[in-house]
């Protein structure tokens, strides 16, 4: 069997090569942000795959809103086939390397917790432009307090639902590549 060691750094960071040369595709992603007064949780579930029929080991970068409303958050797990993940904290990134199979697919599941301030939260988006390449899917739910007034998300919500005391708001994107990050506001 063919063996390949690349490392590539994934979506969110400059790399040295093409991107056209990556043999892997991010195709979907699911997202879930639950919003507290304070702080933003994020479950994420990533899917990859390996267009090559070579293995490739590639280190993947992963990126955190830091500024003066996010706080550097507690990474609380990264997962592959819900077997921890050893990962590195970066300057406003963690890292982690994943193995493909040749044509094999893999989905990472990331969770964390940022401490915010003020009445606004960042997921960040854009850098996923940096694959030039669409995804083929992405959802997201973002659940806030009934109390947050005048929710403005910077993604129009395809509908919106009221569950308990939470309003949940649901978006759905196809052949997807972002401009710009999610941004969530409220009074």
């Amino acid at each position: 069997m063919k063996k390949l060691s690349l490392l590539i750094t994934f979506v969110f960071s400059i790399i040295s090569f093409s991107f056209a040369e990556i043999p892997i595709k991010f195709f979907k992603e699911e997202i879930h942000i639950n919003l507290k007064k304070q702080s933003i949780q994020i479950s994420g579930l990533y899917f990859f795959e390996n267009k090559s029929n070579f293995e490739i080991d590639v280190t993947m970068t992963y990126p955190f809103p830091i500024d003066s409303s996010h706080f550097y958050p507690d990474t609380r797990q990264v997962l592959v086939l819900e077997s921890p993940l050893d990962f590195v904290r970066k300057k406003n990134w963690i890292e982690w390397t994943i193995h493909f199979e040749p044509f094999g697919e893999e989905s990472v599941f990331v969770e964390y917790k940022q401490m915010i301030e003020g009445k606004s939260a960042t997921y960040i988006l854009s850098t996923t432009k940096l694959w030039k390449e669409k995804i083929d899917i992405a959802n997201f739910i973002i659940e806030a307090p009934l109390e947050f007034k005048g929710m403005n998300i910077s993604i129009r919500p395809d509908s919106v639902k009221i569950k308990g005391d939470k309003q949940l708001y649901y978006i759905t994107r196809r052949n997807f590549l972002p401009e710009s990050d999610l941004k969530i506001s409220w009074q």
